[in-house]
């Protein structure tokens, strides 16, 4: 059940099968709560002694997210050590996508890249033949992690419940690296209005995309009106490192023309949340350090966020970029997904956390379609 035009491996393999349900005199929920561990940006290098700054949470999940940059220098040794760090983590099904830095994984712009810019050089060994770092990726399928090139893929989970994701490794152009389009180019963003979960690597236009060097938005507009119309349950990017924070925007009803707006925006966490401003005191200092030690040690950031009964109309937006500072870590998110047509009857990692208290949030109301900056 894969529409994406590269035909990835069949994601049936990725997850275990589900029993028959036992018979109830009600009818089961539409929905089933599903957890997600969220990454991006590991920028893995591989003489590195550590790989990354956080532990590796052991915590169950459902699905695990990486929004690409897997690599520094897009070597085979940096995905051989990403893979492993994958392989590590209490998931069945694990997702990836490409960034700009894995750009071996771009086989028209790796070749152009080695025979402009590297003709004097032979190719650099580390790095592989062309097409050999998207065959080891590939290949990690039979241990449930899938290499998705852009386009929509579909899933049916261990949990019971069924995943529409939408894959896109673009980004506007920075520097001569891997998956960028120009401004005169463009690109499409084909995003299917059944899908719960976008994956990309960059940010859409305004929201969590600012850049502390240049205070401007990096994020893609074609991206961002993408995602108005679809509306997805979560999306997932990183590579504006600094940007690393969760955002939820709320949609108007229906618009003409299947064109959405924005009627409210909620900040979540952003790195100030932290970080040490020059402006907190003595407590918020102690109060921070105390809270960076946690997420660290656990290996992970808990977005408790409900929606409640506006969940429909409220899509999640997470910078989930892990390498940058101390307290940047990955994120664990919990979103209600479709029910599978053949219903399972185990258990979802979350589930047992239903009816928990939503996180304090900052309102920020937010009067164009886009969110407001954050102040970096």
């Amino acid at each position: 059940m894969i529409t994406s035009a590269t035909s990835p491996p069949d994601p049936s393999t990725s997850t275990s099968t589900s029993t028959a349900s036992t018979s109830t005199t009600t009818s089961p929920s539409p929905t089933i709560p599903t957890r997600l561990l969220l990454l991006s940006d590991t920028h893995i290098r591989s003489r590195s002694k550590n790989p990354l700054p956080f532990p590796v949470p052991s915590t169950p999940v459902d699905i695990v997210i990486h929004a690409g940059d897997i690599t520094d220098s897009s070597t085979l040794s940096e995905f051989r050590l990403c893979l492993s760090y994958l392989r590590r983590l209490n998931a069945p099904l694990k997702l990836i996508i490409a960034g700009n830095h894995d750009y071996t994984l771009d086989v028209p712009a790796s070749t152009h890249i080695h025979t402009s810019t590297h003709s004097q050089r032979k190719r650099r060994p580390d790095i592989g033949d062309p097409g050999e770092a998207i065959s080891l990726l590939t290949s990690a399928a039979k241990d449930g992690i899938f290499y998705l090139q852009e386009g929509t893929h579909h899933f049916d989970l261990s949990n019971g419940a069924q995943l529409t994701v939408y894959a896109s490794p673009a980004t506007p152009a920075f520097g001569s690296q891997g998956f960028q389009y120009t401004q005169q180019e463009g690109h499409v963003f084909d995003i299917p209005p059944e899908a719960d979960i976008v994956i990309s690597h960059g940010p859409p236009r305004g929201i969590l995309d600012v850049s502390r060097l240049t205070r401007a938005s990096c994020g893609s507009v074609e991206l961002w009106e993408a995602v108005k119309r679809t509306r997805p349950k979560l999306h997932v990017f990183g590579h504006i490192h600094e940007a690393w924070g969760a955002a939820a925007v709320k949609w108007k009803p229906d618009c003409e023309n299947g064109n959405g707006e924005v009627e409210s925006a909620k900040v979540l966490e952003d790195r100030r949340g932290v970080e040490e401003g020059w402006k907190d005191s003595k407590e918020e200092r102690k109060r921070k350090e105390e809270k960076v030690d946690k997420i660290v040690r656990d290996g992970y950031y808990h977005l408790k966020y409900d929606r409640g009964e506006d969940a429909e109309q409220t899509s999640l937006f997470v910078n989930a970029a892990v390498m940058y500072a101390p307290g940047y870590v990955p994120w664990l998110v919990d979103v209600e997904l479709p029910r599978s047509d053949v219903d399972g009857n185990e258990k979802s990692t979350m589930a047992d956390e239903r009816n928990r208290k939503p996180l304090d949030v900052r309102s920020r109301e937010c009067l164009s379609t886009n969110l407001q900056h954050l102040e970096l």
